[in-house]
């Protein structure tokens, strides 16, 4: 086995939740909602504490917008693992492919990305 796989673009990851996980949101290798750390990919379904999770993690991903999300920037994560326009206090989890200030939007995720 590999140290590292590169995933397609039908991948789905399965984790535990270690806590209540909300679909569309972000989600970390601790199976929590993404707070200004990298993503592993979105939570496609809601999931109660301590069950296992289906998290997306294709190249373009569908992800709740938290607040403004300009098409073509790079997005983070806000306390809800919901995506916003990056800031410098948190980290590039991915690039935004629409225009939103809340709803649902189309994200472009982006593993091992670093601020600029």
């Amino acid at each position: 086995m590999k140290a590292r796989q590169v995933l397609g673009e039908n991948d789905v990851l399965t984790l535990t939740a270690t806590e209540a996980i909300t679909a569309f949101r972000l989600v970390d290798t601790a199976g929590k909602h993404t707070v200004k750390k990298e993503a592993v990919g979105v939570a496609l379904f809601d999931t109660d504490n301590a069950s296992v999770i289906s998290v997306g993690a294709a190249p373009i991903e569908v992800v709740e917008a938290g607040g403004t999300c300009t098409a073509g920037g790079g997005l983070s994560s806000d306390a809800n693992g919901c995506v916003v326009n990056y800031s410098a206090n948190g980290i590039i989890v991915g690039y935004a492919l629409d225009t939103a200030s809340s709803g649902y939007i189309r994200m472009l995720l982006c593993h091992g990305c670093k601020d600029s």
